[in-house]
């Protein structure tokens, strides 16, 4: 810590013990009944505040600032407990003889039940392990605050990271049968540009955002399909059913466009006929349902579990830990992905 930090830290310390004095002053007016005048306030708020600042803050203080960082942070766990007993030994005997001074000396009065050395160190005993306690406490908090927050950092970047995976081939594919369809010149060429023009809209600029409407994923991926129509409108079917029942339904961003890539890249774009590929989408309220199947060839089996799936489940681990059921299997030449979320 800075020392300017442990400045701050002492100043706030000792404004907490200031007010603690003034709420100890004001508890003996309640508990023995008396009515309030300022000399007696004063009179009280000088005991409390002698009692904290010169018996109870030097050992917390050096407990705090010199033996737990010096010893227990570094787990010389022997040394701790030594330096700790001389403490509680030292100080209780310095409270057990010098509170009944200071009360009989400085305050005029003596005490009902007079303070002992003994007395003293069960005080500092109790003191010193409640102390202990709360600062262990609020260390494990700082640390695990320290740990989340370095953690939700990470997680950001991770999910930056994963959300900008765009597969370049789809853009450079339809970029080429773009120029194709230019030089036949083309009916299609203008929608096809507007279909890209929005897709890459969406990609660079929405896809900023932690989460996007639903409906903007589903343009997104209608968009896509589209696209992969023109490219394969012979190869096979293509089909996309969807009930969307609640609109303002929010997704992490491409999120579900993974599966739709895997199923053109490993099973679509590599068959030469009989392709097929069917999408069910459900939303209702705080659930999506998102289903996915189409048939591979053999020989391209293993290729079926690729980055982008590793990769998708790695984002729907982070950002729905516990709230996503996915499933994933093969059978027959099929292969079927089954995605729920629960928001």
């Amino acid at each position: 810590m800075e020392l300017t930090q442990r400045k701050k830290v002492i100043l706030i310390n000792t404004l907490i013990l200031f007010c603690i004095s003034i709420g100890g002053a004001l508890t003996f007016f309640i508990s023995n009944n008396e009515a309030f005048t300022l000399d007696t306030f004063v009179i009280y708020f000088l005991q409390v505040s002698t009692s904290i600042f010169l018996f109870l803050a030097p050992p917390v203080y050096f407990k705090v600032y010199w033996l737990i960082p010096r010893y227990l942070v570094p787990k010389k766990y022997l040394q701790y407990i030594v330096s700790l007993l001389i403490l509680i030994v030292f100080w209780g005997l310095i409270i057990g003889t010098l509170e009944p001074l200071i009360d009989k000396h400085w305050f005029n009065e003596m005490s009902e039940k007079e303070t002992t050395p003994v007395v003293g160190i069960f005080a500092m005993t109790f003191i010193m392990l409640l102390t202990t306690l709360l600062n262990l406490s609020y260390r494990w908090f700082i640390q695990l605050s320290r740990i989340k927050q370095i953690e939700n950092d990470r997680l950001q970047l991770e999910l930056s990271l994963l959300r900008n995976q765009i597969n370049p081939h789809f853009f450079f594919n339809t970029l080429n049968n773009l120029y194709a369809l230019s030089l036949e010149k083309s009916d299609q060429t203008p929608e096809i540009i507007l279909k890209l023009s929005e897709m890459m809209r969406y990609t660079i600029y929405d896809c900023k955002e932690a989460t996007v409407p639903i409906t903007s994923e589903v343009a997104y991926l209608e968009n896509f399909i589209a696209l992969q129509r023109m490219r394969h409108h012979q190869r096979g079917e293509i089909s996309f059913e969807k009930n969307i029942v609640d609109h303002r339904l929010q997704v992490a961003p491409m999120i579900l466009i993974v599966f739709l890539e895997n199923a053109f890249k490993h099973g679509f774009d590599l068959l030469e006929k009989d392709a097929f590929l069917h999408l069910k989408l459900i939303v209702k309220e705080n659930q999506l349902h998102f289903f996915i199947e189409n048939n591979f060839n053999e020989r391209d089996e293993k290729k079926l579990t690729g980055i982008g799936l590793e990769n998708v489940k790695r984002r729907l681990s982070l950002i729905y830990p516990n709230t996503h059921e996915l499933t994933i299997f093969k059978e027959d030449m099929l292969f079927r992905v089954d995605l729920k979320l629960h928001i």
